[in-house]
């Protein structure tokens, strides 16, 4: 196979439970959109591999691929050792929960952004499972996608790592994610990529996540976290928290 066009990569611990059904629904968009699948595994304990391996041996270890390394690592690390291993020109940055609901329209809306050469990142808003959302989901969301909007508009550029789509060539230049931040890597990196060029917000287009965080901690606790540690990487340059704890 020529080089991936798209390469999604997905950091994973733990993640048996969404990790299958995530993979599998890029199947039918494998070849009309020459994608390449690469997890970047964090030693995981409950069988995350072997599913990323059962994958494997369908589809060719050319359109998936599983990285794994030892030693704990955040979430910064293993996007950037997935990152290492990517053959395509655009790097989709992703989580293991993600679902995309219309794939052909947003391959291709994210393919055409990405003919502006002056373009080196684009995202997209992002909601939770339909089938899961709640009023408060819903609500959440709304304001969220908005602030990230916001962002874009005063020359922020705050975006969130379920949906972060990057220029190969750019993100290695900028050395890619920074790997002493604990939470808050998806933001710092858009924060620097707007520096290299135009980041693209398309608000048309969405991704599905599970909203399995906020039904452990709550919105309010959630917002209070994620305030805090914008307020740190602000101010004192450095991440508040000292591990960012997965929810399974």
């Amino acid at each position: 196979m020529e080089k991936a066009r798209i390469s999604i990569i997905i950091p994973t611990k733990n993640e048996g439970k969404y990790i299958g059904p995530t993979i599998g629904q890029f199947r039918e968009y494998l070849e009309p959109f020459n994608l390449e699948i690469i997890v970047s595994d964090a030693n995981s304990t409950d069988g995350t591999a072997e599913i990323v391996r059962q994958y494997q041996a369908e589809w060719g270890s050319n359109r998936v691929k599983l990285i794994q390394s030892a030693g704990k690592q955040n979430i910064a690390i293993g996007r950037n050792l997935g990152a290492s291993a990517a053959t395509g020109d655009i790097l989709f940055h992703t989580d293991a929960d993600v679902r995309i609901p219309d794939k052909e329209r947003f391959f291709s809306k994210m393919l055409a952004v990405f003919e502006r050469p002056n373009v080196v990142a684009a995202t997209a808003p992002i909601w939770v499972y339909p089938e899961q959302a709640s009023l408060p989901d819903k609500l959440y969301h709304i304001l969220m996608n908005g602030v990230i909007r916001l962002s874009f508009m005063v020359g922020v550029y705050l975006a969130k790592g379920e949906c972060q789509m990057v220029r190969r060539s750019v993100f290695e230049r900028i050395t890619g994610y920074n790997e002493k931040i604990i939470a808050g890597e998806d933001c710092n990196l858009f924060y620097r990529l707007h520096k290299e060029g135009h980041i693209a917000y398309l608000y048309r287009l969405k991704v599905h996540h599970s909203p399995r965080r906020f039904r452990e901690y709550g919105y309010l606790r959630v917002s209070l976290i994620y305030l805090r540690e914008g307020a740190s990487l602000l101010f004192l340059r450095k991440s508040y928290v000292e591990e960012w704890k997965p929810i399974r």
